[in-house]
C-alpha cells in the first residue's frame, strides 16, 4: 500500500510538470490567518530574479472535504519555473466548514499574498487564480463575486474539471456535504453557490480545461459555462482533454497545464 501511495504521489507531481527557465525558492509555511491553522496556510514559490513577477494563487480539489495543497505541487512548480510567484494553499474543509468558507479563505489568502508582495517579489496588479475540481469552483466563485472589487479582484482564472452548476445534482453525496443538504432542500442556496448563475460583469479572462470522459463532473459543465462567459463578452478559452476521466485528467494532462501557463503569460 505504501508503495502504491508513493507511486500515486509521484504521478501527481511529475506527469503534468511543464518546465521553464527559472529556478525558484520555496517558503514551506505561509499562514494567511493569525490562528496559524494548517488548513489556512500554504507554500510560496518565488522565482530567482529581480522581479516583480506576476502571481498565481492555487487551490486544490478534493470535493471540498479532503486533500491538501500538495496535490498541486506540480502545477505550482511549473508556474514558478515559468516566472510566476505562486501561493499554493489549503482551505477549511466540509462538513465543519461549508459554503462559502473556502471562498472566504481564498479571499484572505489573496490579501496576505498582496500584503507580502515586496517580500515575495510579486506584482500585486497581476494576479491569477488556478483551481481543479472543487478548487475550480472556489477560484471561479471568487473571481465572479469580487469582479468589481478593486481590492480583491483578480486578472485571470484557470479552472479545470469544475462543477459550475450545482443544480444538476439533486442527490450528490459530495455537494450536499459542502452545502449542508440535498438540492431540493435548499434550492435557492444551490443557485447562489453556482458560478453559472453569478453575475459576470467585470469578470477576468478564463481558461477552462475538462476531460471529455469525466463521469464525476460532466464535460458539458464546462461547455455551458463557456457559453455563459461568451454571452457576456468575457474572454474565454476552453481545452477538452481526450481519453481521461476526472482524476486521470488531473494527473496526466501536461498539455492542459502547458496551455494554462501560456494563457496566464499572455493575460498577466
Amino acid at each position: 500500500m505504501r508503495a502504491i501511495l508513493i507511486l500515486i504521489s509521484f504521478l501527481i507531481t511529475s506527469c503534468t510538470y511543464y518546465p521553464g527557465k527559472y529556478k525558484f525558492d520555496k517558503i514551506q509555511e505561509a499562514f494567511y490567518t493569525a490562528e496559524k491553522n494548517e488548513r489556512q496556510m500554504g507554500q510560496v514559490y518565488i522565482p530567482k530574479g529581480s522581479g516583480p513577477f506576476p502571481g498565481v494563487v492555487i487551490v486544490h480539489g478534493g470535493g471540498w472535504d479532503s486533500r491538501t495543497f500538495s496535490d498541486m505541487d506540480s502545477v505550482a512548480e511549473s508556474l514558478a519555473a515559468n516566472g510566476f510567484v505562486v501561493y499554493n494553499i489549503n482551505y477549511r474543509l466540509a462538513p465543519n466548514h461549508r459554503h462559502p468558507d473556502p471562498i472566504i479563505d481564498l479571499k484572505n489568502a489573496l490579501t496576505y499574498f498582496k500584503i507580502h508582495s515586496k517580500e515575495y517579489k510579486l506584482d500585486p496588479a497581476r494576479i491569477g487564480l488556478w483551481g481543479y475540481s472543487s478548487g475550480g469552483h472556489i477560484v471561479t466563485s471568487h473571481a465572479l463575486i469580487y469582479a468589481l472589487d478593486k481590492e480583491h479582484r483578480v486578472q485571470a482564472v484557470v479552472a479545470g474539471g469544475t462543477p459550475f452548476d450545482f443544480t444538476w445534482y439533486p442527490y450528490s453525496p459530495i455537494i450536499s456535504v459542502y452545502m449542508g443538504n440535498f438540492r431540493d432542500k435548499m434550492l435557492d442556496q444551490y443557485f447562489k453557490a453556482s458560478p453559472m448563475f453569478m453575475e459576470t460583469k467585470g469578470a477576468p479572462p478564463f481558461y477552462i480545461y475538462h476531460a471529455k470522459e469525466d463521469k464525476l463532473v460532466e464535460f458539458a459543465q464546462s461547455t455551458a459555462f463557456e457559453a455563459k462567459l461568451k454571452a457576456s463578452n468575457i474572454p474565454v478559452k476552453r481545452h477538452g482533454i481526450g481519453w481521461w476521466g476526472h482524476a486521470t485528467a488531473f494527473i496526466f494532462s501536461k498539455k492542459a497545464v502547458k496551455n494554462g501557463i501560456i494563457f496566464l503569460k499572455k493575460t498577466l
